[in-house]
């Protein structure tokens, strides 16, 4: 069992599915995405610094929204998001199209080059594909 403290509140817990955070941050963290996107569907293009005013959510967080793909930069005016591979301007996530791409042809291909083809079954010697039953005796 792996046991971690939170990076935020340094709780204990044990993570589940992939999460960084505790239970306790992650609902609060829930809550402020609502905030946000409850704001922006009011306010649709509202800047960033407005949006973070207005629901209190700091920069950092939106951001970390942003690139989860939960909400788009195109939502709101003033935030920008740069891809982690070559800096190209993106609305959302971490890797803009071109780079995706370049990925996933990259995994492909590393995948595809480690599996090595078995050989057919040689079916010659071996008796017909057939069911046997063992007689009861009485």
């Amino acid at each position: 069992m792996d046991v971690k403290n939170c990076p935020r509140c340094n709780r204990i817990f044990i993570p589940q599915g992939g999460r960084r955070i505790c239970p306790v941050c992650v609902k609060e963290e829930e809550k402020q995405f609502d905030k946000v996107r409850e704001y922006l569907r009011d306010n649709p293009g509202a800047p960033l610094l407005m949006v973070i005013q207005e629901t209190g959510v700091d920069e950092d967080t939106i951001l970390h929204f942003i690139k989860e793909g939960r909400i788009e930069a195109s939502q709101m005016s003033g935030a920008s998001l740069q891809c982690d591979s070559c800096g190209a301007p993106i609305t959302s996530g971490r890797y803009c199209n071109k780079c995706q791409e370049d990925l996933a042809r990259d995994l492909q291909r590393l995948t595809g080059g480690a599996k090595e083809k078995t050989p057919a079954r040689e079916i010659k010697n071996r008796p017909k594909d057939k069911m046997f039953t063992a007689d009861l005796k009485e």
